[in-house]
């Protein structure tokens, strides 16, 4: 449904969200696009520490509190630090969008978190992802980021 004061061939609102285990960067466009502007940017310095300083050789546990224990082994579950981060940066998504904040939303990750993000974002944003890019570009700049959307 559009809104009476809504023009339908108007540009639409894009975000674009550029991360990796350990920085997110969101950017905003009017769609087509020519350039982005960062609007914020998210470390998440867990995402930076070295394996050994996050895990030993043994499956960590968790006393899940019903009964039994969990265990995480690194090579076959989703990292805990990534999917805790992917999901923060979920709900910061659903937030904006709810708030009206973009219509249209670009992924761009390396290919492993980039699963583990869609993983975590909810039906209605998953509904606006216009396109997904499996590239690590979380330290590039600006212009070289543009160049990878071809929207």
């Amino acid at each position: 449904m559009t809104r009476r004061d809504e023009n339908p061939l108007a540009p639409k609102k894009l975000y674009i969200l550029v991360a990796d285990s350990a920085m997110a960067r969101f950017f905003k466009a009017k769609t087509p696009v020519r350039s982005i502007e960062e609007i914020l940017d998210h470390p998440h310095k867990e995402g930076r520490q070295r394996d050994s300083d996050i895990y030993t050789d043994r499956p960590g546990s968790n006393h899940s509190g019903a009964g039994g224990y969990q265990t995480y082994d690194r090579e076959t579950d989703e990292d805990p630090e990534n999917a805790r981060f992917a999901r923060e940066l979920g709900e910061y998504l659903k937030k904006a969008h709810h708030e009206g904040r973009f219509d249209n939303l670009v992924l761009v990750a390396p290919p492993k978190f980039l699963g583990v993000l869609r993983h975590h974002l909810g039906k209605e944003c998953m509904a606006t992802v216009l396109k997904s890019i499996d590239k690590d570009l979380v330290s590039q700049d600006a212009v070289s980021i543009t160049r990878h959307l071809e929207l």
